[in-house]
Parts: structure tokens; sequence; C-alpha cells
């Protein structure tokens, strides 16, 4: 994925290598700023609006969108002209999900639950600042759901997920918004997210006790007049993964 803007890296290191790896390494900056661009927009982008998101040249975004594009990490629509991730990206995250010890042991507890609930179930870990849902159930029967994917991204404390999640976390320890959260050990939002979507989770533990995911359901507003009424059934989904994750509750005295 070299372009020709980096050529001036390689002059002066006596053609050593320096210069090389430091262009390298700025391509393949510039190409995950590219692909993470390209994520934030689901119904495509053009190379205008890719500029201005990445504040990449042109000629650099044509040289390293036909590179990613013959390698499958991005298409192209012929006719809007507008670029979106492709299969390839889909593999390395299903391969990514997959490798998550969590999201494997989850399974029949969220399978469960969204069978016990008749709503969507979902599993959602960190990523730094971000919170990144890694499986979803949905029921067959319901034809009105809320859009929450595996992949998709959000800021970490914006959602039921990640509320339940920061609680317990050290940063979030000490706000004093999360302190019901803390002391519930669920996290309950409405029309927050997304206008229209409410949802109710429960943080996740692994064998040292500490917060690794969420579990929780996310339902249409109109379907969750009273949240509290499902939220037994989450935090019994969430000490079910726990314990399957080596989590065992700490003993009084």
């Amino acid at each position: 994925m070299a372009d020709d803007g980096d050529k001036d890296d390689d002059k002066g290191d006596g053609g050593k290598g320096k210069g090389r790896r430091s262009t390298g390494s700025r391509t393949l900056a510039r190409g995950l700023a590219l692909l993470t661009a390209l994520g934030e927009h689901q119904d495509g982008a053009t190379v205008s609006g890719l500029a201005e998101a990445t504040g990449l040249d042109r000629a650099v975004l044509y040289r390293l969108l036909d590179t990613l594009t013959g390698e499958g990490f991005v298409t192209r629509d012929s006719e809007s002209r507008r670029y979106r991730l492709g299969l390839s990206m889909l593999e390395l995250g299903v391969r990514a999900a997959q490798g998550l010890e969590v999201r494997r042991l989850a399974g029949p507890p969220l399978r469960a639950l969204s069978d016990e609930t008749n709503e969507t179930a979902c599993l959602a870990v960190r990523d730094r600042d971000d919170l990144v849902v890694v499986e979803v159930i949905e029921p067959g029967d319901r034809f009105v759901q809320v859009n929450y994917r595996i992949g998709f991204r959000h800021p970490l404390g914006t959602s039921a997920h990640g509320k339940a999640l920061l609680a317990f976390l050290p940063e979030g320890q000490k706000d004093a918004s999360l302190q019901g959260v803390r002391q519930r050990g669920v996290a309950y939002t409405r029309d927050e997210l997304e206008q229209g979507a409410s949802g109710v989770a429960a943080p996740v533990f692994d064998h040292t006790g500490k917060a690794v995911a969420a579990v929780g359901i996310v339902a249409p507003t109109a379907r969750l007049p009273e949240p509290e009424a499902i939220a037994l059934r989450v935090l019994r989904s969430a000490r079910e993964i726990s314990e399957r994750l080596g989590w065992r509750p700490r003993r009084a005295g």
C-alpha cells in the first residue's frame, strides 16, 4: 500500500531500511484510518467524504482504495461511486469474535435470555473507550427489532450494556451517576442511545472478579414500559455466563 507521498521518508538513511519501515508504518496507519472511516458510513462513502473524514489527499486515497478493493477489504458501487467495507473485513471480524472465550461460553445463556424475554439479547465487550457488540440473538417472531448488530460500536457510557460494564470498571467506580447501577447490579436506558430503543443489561465477571463484558436485552421502548420486570432474567443470564468463566461469588466473612 505504498504511496508517493511517503517517498521523502526514504531520503537521508542511506538506503538502510529505516525510512522504508517508517514509510510502511505510515501507509499502514493511513489504510487503517481509511477502513475505520468506511466503517462509520453504513451507506458507503465517496472519495470526497473520505478525504474530509481522514484528512488524506485524494491521490493517496485512490491508491489505498485500489489496493484494498483488490484484496476484498473494500467494495465500490459503480453507480453511486460509493465505497463500502468488503467481505474480507467481515471474515476478519467474525474470526475475531469467534476467538473470544466469553462469546463462546455465553451462547446458551444468551439464547435462553432471548427465548424467555422474546427480545433481542446481546453480549458486548470493551474496546478502549468504546463498547462493541460481539453476539446477538434475535427472536424469530418479532417483526420490529432494534438495530443492535454484531460489530456495532458506541462510546462506553451511552447504553445499558456500556453503563453496566463501566460501573464495575476502575474508571467508573467514582462516577456518581453509576452508583445506582452498582447497587442494583443492572443498568437501564430509555431512548438514550437511539430514540425509541431501550435496554437492560448486567455485567459479566471472569474468574478474577474483573468485569469483562455485559449481557442484556434491547427492544423498542414501547415493549419495555417496565424494564425492571425483566431485570432478574438479565441478572441470571449474567451470573450464568460469569460462572462459565470461572467466577464465584464472594463468601460473607
